[in-house]
C-alpha cells in the first residue's frame, strides 16, 4: 500500500471534487437531488452544515483515490470492481435508510461510480 502513486491520489481527489461540484450543482442534479434527500439549500446554517459535509467527503475521497490506485496499479481490476461497487451499495443504503428519494439514492450512488471511474482514468494516465 505504501508503492501508491500519490501524485495521482492528488490529482484523483482533486479532479474527483470538482467532478462532484458539477454534478450537484443545480444545472445538473443538485435541486431534485437536495429535495429528494431533505437538505434545505435555503436554510441560515446549511453553508456550515456543508463545510463539515466536505470535509469528510474530502477524507472519504483521498482513502478512495488511494485504495483504488493501489489496486489499478496492481492491475487486481476484480478488486477494483468490488471497492467500487461495495462503496456503491453502501452509500445506497445509507440513503435508503435515512428515507431518500429513489432519485437521491441514484444520483449519489451513481456519483460513486462516476468518481471512481475518473480516479481509475486519472491513475492510468498518471
Amino acid at each position: 500500500m505504501t508503492g501508491a502513486n500519490w501524485l495521482a491520489v492528488i490529482v484523483a481527489t482533486v479532479a474527483s471534487f470538482l467532478l462532484g461540484a458539477l454534478w450537484y450543482s443545480a444545472s445538473m442534479f443538485g435541486r431534485k437531488w437536495a429535495e429528494g434527500a431533505a437538505i434545505n439549500l435555503e436554510a441560515a446554517d446549511a453553508g456550515k452544515q456543508a463545510v463539515k459535509a466536505l470535509a469528510v467527503q474530502f477524507i472519504g475521497t483521498f482513502l478512495l483515490a488511494w485504495l483504488l490506485g493501489v489496486s489499478v496499479d496492481a492491475g487486481d481490476w476484480l478488486m477494483t470492481a468490488v471497492i467500487v461497487g461495495t462503496t456503491a451499495f453502501m452509500v445506497a443504503a445509507a440513503g435508503l435508510f435515512h428515507h431518500n428519494s429513489h432519485y437521491s439514492v441514484i444520483v449519489e450512488s451513481a456519483f460513486v461510480v462516476a468518481m471512481a471511474a475518473l480516479m481509475i482514468v486519472v491513475h492510468l494516465l498518471l
